[in-house]
């Protein structure tokens, strides 16, 4: 008999479990509603699927077999020093295909015509033109080319962009014309006119876009950040769109979410703040509850999940 599979994702339990039922069929699930429930369960679980689970609580998961992450990165679980390295840990990435690029290329397109400064003269009844950017022969910089990243330079290509990249290991990537290591970031990010920012967080990305980094970049440029809060500096990004070495930036990750609603970012003018949804979408948890299948039953059957995460590199 195949063991239950817990759930712990406030707010969307009902809505997981649903779909789950639908690829799992006959499968048990357990759903865990608070950190009370989690807590109790810890103990028992087995397999466990969740979004941000409770910090430093590991030490009791004596039968805890696999995690599995409903997010592309994993910095909410780890580093997990107390969860025994024998669990095997997944992740949720490619899920997020096709709306996180296409995100992102809105996010260029809505910055590159203008739209938050139209949008502001209807609503005050303004007619005034305004005179766009348009993305064709545009260089854009793609830090991160992971899934998303790769997805992101394609469409980028397809808008007749140039497009380099940055990468851990900086190996070249077909169809982007430069690649280099995220320690010769400065290189790639040099004369680009916009850099979408998708990498995970971890302790090599942590506040890798900051000052030097915007200040290389063409004066005016864009920045879109999907990746996660602390990747990218924000006090750096505010600063540099005061200056106008910035002519724009969306930012849909905060190392504090939700945004307090005193903080100055909401109204810093030239920056789109959106609340973490660049990788939703109206079908999210179909497509998530196929990864997870598609994991756990790999897991299950002997054979290396897809989606398996390294504890050491972090994603």
């Amino acid at each position: 008999m195949s063991s239950p599979v817990h759930i712990y994702l406030p707010g969307h339990n009902q809505r997981m479990v649903d779909e789950l039922v639908r690829v799992l069929p006959g499968r048990r699930f357990i759903q865990l509603d608070d950190t009370r429930a989690f807590a109790k369960a810890l103990p028992t679980m087995e397999l466990l699927v969740t979004g941000r689970p409770p910090k430093n609580r590991w030490a009791r998961a004596e039968n805890l077999r696999m995690i599995h992450v409903a997010g592309s990165g994993v910095d909410s679980l780890l580093p997990a020093p107390d969860l025994d390295e024998h669990v095997v840990v997944t992740s949720s990435r490619g899920s997020h295909e096709p709306h996180m690029p296409e995100f992102v290329i809105a996010a260029l397109f809505s910055m590159a015509y203008n739209i938050p400064q139209l949008v502001q003269q209807q609503i005050h009844h303004q007619w005034k033109e305004t005179f766009p950017r348009p993305l064709l022969d545009q260089t854009l910089c793609v830090v991160g080319l992971g899934a998303i990243g790769r997805s992101v330079a394609r469409r980028a290509r397809a808008l007749g962009m140039r497009v380099v990249g940055v990468s851990r290991s900086g190996r070249p990537v077909d169809g982007i014309e430069q690649v280099v290591s995220t320690n010769e970031r400065r290189y790639a990010i040099t004369d680009a006119d916009a850099v979408a920012v998708c990498v995970p967080l971890t302790e090599h990305t942590r506040g890798m876009i900051g000052p030097v980094e915007l200040g290389s970049m063409k004066r005016g440029g864009f920045l879109v950040d999907v990746s996660r809060g602390g990747v990218v500096y924000l006090d750096a990004v505010i600063a540099a769109l005061e200056s106008g070495q910035l002519g724009g930036a969306a930012l849909d990750v905060f190392r504090t979410e939700p945004l307090p609603a005193h903080h100055p970012a909401w109204d810093v003018e030239g920056l789109l703040v959106t609340p973490h949804v660049a990788g939703l979408s109206n079908d999210y948890m179909v497509r998530l509850a196929r990864t997870v299948a598609e994991n756990l039953t790999a897991f299950e059957t002997g054979l290396n999940p897809p989606n398996l995460v390294s504890r050491r590199l972090g994603y």
